[in-house]
């Protein structure tokens, strides 16, 4: 495991915070109804835009954290690896998802 902060934390500090923070993600995202079949075919069916709203929210809360962290010296951005972009194989997956959604939703 690689991390800004890994010299900071141990490891077993690292999985106990991730498993904790995966199981509120989960408990809030299920809280929300976004679990719903009906609430992700509504989705696809640009009838409910919750489910938009929310992934899109926390995209840019996530990017205004890793921001605000660099700003005041807490991560170091040169520690930090940014995959590259493939284009097609994203395309094709992101299809193959939306299309496991729309089927799961029936």
């Amino acid at each position: 495991m690689s991390a800004p902060y890994f010299s900071t934390f141990s490891l077993t500090t690292y999985l106990a915070v991730a498993l904790l923070l995966g199981f509120f993600f989960g408990f809030f995202l299920e809280r929300a109804g976004f679990s719903s079949a009906h609430k992700l075919t509504a989705q696809f069916f640009f009838k409910d835009s919750a489910v938009l709203k929310v992934m899109f929210s926390a995209i840019v809360v996530a990017m205004l954290g890793i921001a605000y962290l660099s700003f005041v010296g807490w991560l170091d951005m040169s520690q930090v690896f940014v995959p590259p972009t493939y284009i097609w194989p994203q395309l094709v997956g992101g299809l193959l998802l939306g299309a496991g959604f729309i089927i799961g939703g029936y």
